[in-house]
């Protein structure tokens, strides 16, 4: 499943979970000096728009025929 991160500061990254909570750590760390824990990272995650729409069976642009 992927999820997106979105920062106070307007970074934001999207991925696996794994991915994310590594990103957002060293995030944490060289721009705003914090530390954030595994939980933290995962606190301020929601489920990617991308996957919501899969899940869904929503259609995306790229379904669509030309």
């Amino acid at each position: 499943m992927n999820w997106t991160i979105a920062c106070a500061c307007g970074w934001t990254v999207d991925g696996e979970e794994d991915d994310i909570v590594l990103a957002t750590q060293e995030h944490g760390r060289r721009l705003h000096n914090m530390e954030v824990t595994r939980g933290q990272a995962m606190a301020m995650a929601s489920p990617s728009v991308e996957e919501d729409a899969a899940d869904s069976g929503a259609i995306r642009p790229s379904d669509e025929a030309s």
